[in-house]
C-alpha cells in the first residue's frame, strides 16, 4: 500500500482498473468451476441412477435365466431325455422339447439358443449352439453354481453377435432307479448380450459417450472402434475402489467416469461422459460473459478518460506551482494560486492561497519563538551543569571507600575491611568503561552486592548461581542486574519471616537469546499489584528513570527501567518477564540476544 500510494494519480486509477478487470474475470472463472462442478455431479447421479436401473434389469434377466435352466434341469422329461439312449426314442422326444423350449423362448427377448449336453452322449440344441457351448465344458462342469462365460462372438443365422452362455450342471432326481443326485449332463443358455440387457439405440454423438459392458476377461461392449478407448475401459474397470465416482481420461478423453461391480455375471458396468460434451454450453457462456466484460471496459474508457482529466491536469498545475515555491523565495509565497477543475480542486487553492497568507505572519512568530527557546535550552544546560558541580565526585568516594579500608586493616576490623572491598568493587564497576560488558564481568559486581546484603541481613537468605560458560561469555549491558536483585531481597525477601533462597541463573536457547532468570521464594506479589506491573512492561519504552517523578510510585522503577533498556537496545520482541504469586515467591526473567558484538571500552571490573 505505501509502494501505491507514491504512484501518480494516472497509474493508480489504471491500476484499480486493471484490478477491477482481473476480479471480474476471477468472479467468471469461478462461477464457471461451480458450476461445471454442479453439472458433473448432476451427471454423475443420473449416471448412477442409470447404472442402477441397469443392474435391476440384469438382476430379474439373470434371475429369469436362472428360473429357466432351474425348471428344465429338474424337469422328468428333460431329465428322462438326458438319459434315453434309444435314438428313435430321443429322436421323438426332441420334438416334443423343442416345442416347450419354444414355448420357454417366446416372448422372451434375447435368448438365442438353449443346449442340453448329457453325460450319457446326448445332444440337444434349438438352433445349433452345441460347437460353441462344447468350448466352455471344462469350466461348466467345474463349476459349483450358475456358470457365466465372457463376451463372444456367437453366429446366429449367419450374423456374428454378442453373447454371452449361462450354465448350470444337471442332477438326476426322482428317477426311481436308484441314481438321485448323480450328476447327468448340463443345460446351456446362449443369450444375445445386445438386446437382452442394452436398448436397440446405442448412437453416440461423441467418441466413447455412453454405457459399457466389460467381461471379467477385460472385453468391452458396445464394442469401439478406438483400441485406445478399450484399453482404457478395460484399465478402469479393474481398479479395486469400484462404485466410484470420478474424472478420469478413456482414449486421451476426460470426463465424467463412474464404475460399479455386476457380480451376478461377474463383470462391470463403466458409464462415461467426456466433459467436452458435458460443458460445452458452459464454455459458450464464459465466452460471451467475457466479451461483455471486454466491452463494458471499452465503453467505459471514455468517462474514465474525462475524470482522469478533471482530477489530473489541475493536479499538475498545482505541483507545479509547489515546486515554484520549494526555492524559498519570499515574493514567490505571496504569489496566488489559480486553479480550474473540480469544486475540490477550487477548494484546495482557496485554502492554499490562505495558507501562504499566513505563512509570512508566522515565520516572524517562529523566529521570535525559536528565539526565546534557544535561550530558554541554554539556560537549562546551565542549570544541569551547576547541578553536576554540585555532586560529589564518584572518584572522591571511591578513594575514600578505600582508605576506610586501610584503617580497617590497621585496626584488624576483617569484616569491614571485607564490606569496603565488595563496596569499592562495585562502585568502580558501576563508573568504569563502556555501557556493556560480558555477562561473567555482570556476576562479579552482582556478587559483589550480594555480599554486602548477606552481611547487612546476616544470613537470612541464601544464593545460588547457575549459568554455562557459554553465558558467560555473552556480551550485556552493565548494570541490568543489580536493580532484579535488589527488587528480589528487599521486596520479596526482606519481609519474609523464615530463610528464603534467590536463585540467579541463565542459560542460551534454541533461538541463541540469552535468558537469564532471578527467582526468589519471597512473599510475591498481590494479583492486582501484579497486573499492573505486567501491563506496564508491555507498554510503550521511555526514559522512566528520567521521568520518575511523574510515577505514582518508585517500587518498581528499577524494573521498569531495566525493561525500557532492553527494548529499546534490542527490540520490542526481547525486554523483562515479571511472574508471582503471593506467598509462593517471585521469578522475572530477561531475554536479550546473545549474538551482538561487544563494543570496545571496559574489558574488567
Amino acid at each position: 500500500m505505501s509502494l501505491l500510494k507514491k504512484l501518480r494519480i494516472k497509474t493508480q486509477i489504471l491500476i484499480a482498473v486493471t484490478c477491477i478487470l482481473i476480479i471480474m474475470l476471477t468472479i467468471i472463472f469461478s462461477l464457471y468451476t461451480q458450476t461445471s462442478q454442479i453439472v458433473i455431479k448432476n451427471n454423475n447421479q443420473y449416471s448412477e441412477d442409470t447404472i442402477r436401473k441397469f443392474k435391476l434389469g440384469l438382476s430379474q434377466k439373470v434371475d429369469e435365466i436362472s428360473q429357466i435352466m432351474l425348471n428344465l434341469g429338474f424337469d422328468p422329461f428333460v431329465q428322462k431325455f438326458m438319459t434315453e439312449t434309444n435314438p428313435s426314442l430321443l429322436y421323438e422326444m426332441g420334438k416334443d422339447l423343442d416345442r416347450k423350449i419354444i414355448s420357454l423362448k417366446a416372448g422372451r427377448k434375447g435368448f438365442e439358443d438353449i443346449v442340453l449336453i448329457g453325460t450319457s452322449g446326448t445332444r440337444y440344441s434349438l438352433n445349433g449352439g452345441i460347437e460353441y457351448v462344447q468350448q466352455l465344458e471344462t469350466e461348466i462342469v467345474n463349476s459349483k453354481t450358475v456358470y457365466v462365460s465372457g463376451l463372444e462372438k456367437y453366429s446366429y443365422s449367419n450374423n456374428l453377435q454378442n453373447s454371452m452362455v449361462f450354465a448350470q450342471n444337471m442332477y438326476s432326481n426322482d428317477m426311481n432307479d436308484g441314481t438321485d443326485g448323480k450328476r447327468m449332463g448340463y443345460i446351456a443358455v446362449i443369450v444375445n448380450v445386445d438386446s437382452m440387457f442394452f436398448d436397440n439405440d446405442k448412437s453416440n454423438t461423441e467418441p466413447g459417450v455412453g454405457f459399457y459392458l466389460i467381461d471379467r476377461f477385460g472385453k468391452v461392449f458396445p464394442e469401439t472402434h478406438s483400441p485406445d478407448i478399450t484399453r482404457s475401459i478395460s484399465a478402469l474397470s479393474r481398479n479395486p475402489e469400484s462404485n466410484q465416482k470420478l474424472t478420469d481420461y478413456v482414449g486421451g478423453i476426460k470426463g465424467a467416469v463412474q464404475i460399479q461391480k455386476l457380480d451376478q455375471i461377474q463383470a462391470s458396468v463403466l458409464s462415461f461422459v467426456p466433459e467436452e460434451a458435458l460443458l460445452a454450453e458452459l464454455n459458450s457462456v464464459r465466452t460471451r460473459s467475457i466479451l461483455i466484460v471486454i466491452l463494458a471496459l471499452i465503453l467505459m474508457a471514455l468517462p474514465f478518460a474525462m475524470i482522469i482529466n478533471n482530477i489530473v491536469h489541475p493536479i499538475q498545475i498545482l505541483v507545479k506551482f509547489i515546486n515554484s515555491n520549494k526555492s524559498g523565495n519570499i515574493k514567490e509565497l505571496k504569489m496566488n494560486l489559480q486553479l480550474e477543475g473540480n469544486v475540490e480542486m477550487n477548494v484546495v487553492a482557496e485554502k492554499l492561497n490562505g495558507m501562504l497568507g499566513e505563512i509570512n505572519i508566522l515565520t516572524h512568530k517562529l523566529v521570535e519563538t525559536t528565539t526565546h527557546l534557544l535561550e530558554a535550552e541554554i539556560e537549562k544546560e546551565k542549570a544541569a551543569t551547576a547541578y553536576l558541580r554540585s555532586q560529589i565526585n564518584p572518584h572522591f568516594l571511591y578513594n575514600t571507600l578505600e582508605s576506610i579500608k586501610g584503617v580497617a586493616l590497621e585496626v584488624g576490623v576483617n569484616k569491614i575491611v571485607d564490606m569496603t572491598k565488595a563496596l569499592g568493587k562495585l562502585f568502580h564497576y558501576s563508573i568504569k568503561g563502556s555501557g556493556y560488558v560480558t555477562l561473567d564481568q555482570e556476576l562479579n559486581a552482582i556478587r559483589s552486592y550480594v555480599f554486602l546484603q548477606l552481611i547487612r541481613f546476616e544470613g537470612r537468605f541464601d544464593v545460588t548461581y547457575d549459568f554455562t560458560e557459554e553465558t558467560l561469555r555473552v556480551p550485556v549491558m552493565k548494570m541490568i542486574l543489580q536493580p532484579i536483585v535488589e527488587n528480589a531481597i528487599f521486596h520479596g525477601l526482606e519481609p519474609k519471616t523464615s530463610k528464603g533462597m534467590l536463585t540467579i541463573s541463565g542459560k542460551v536457547d534454541d533461538e541463541a537469546n540469552l535468558v537469564l532468570q532471578i527467582a526468589d521464594d519471597g512473599i510475591g506479589v498481590e494479583g492486582g499489584i501484579l497486573e499492573g506491573i505486567q501491563r506496564r512492561l508491555l507498554e510503550k519504552p521511555s526514559a522512566i528513570s528520567r521521568l520518575s517523578n511523574d510515577l505514582p510510585d518508585n517500587d518498581g522503577l528499577g524494573i521498569l527501567n531495566v525493561n525500557n533498556r532492553l527494548r529499546l537496545a534490542y527490540g520490542l520482541e526481547y525486554g523483562l518477564k515479571f511472574e508471582s504469586e503471593a506467598g509462593k515467591g517471585t521469578c522475572i526473567t530477561l531475554t536479550m540476544p546473545s549474538d551482538i558484538i561487544l563494543p570496545g571500552g571496559n574489558s574488567d571490573v
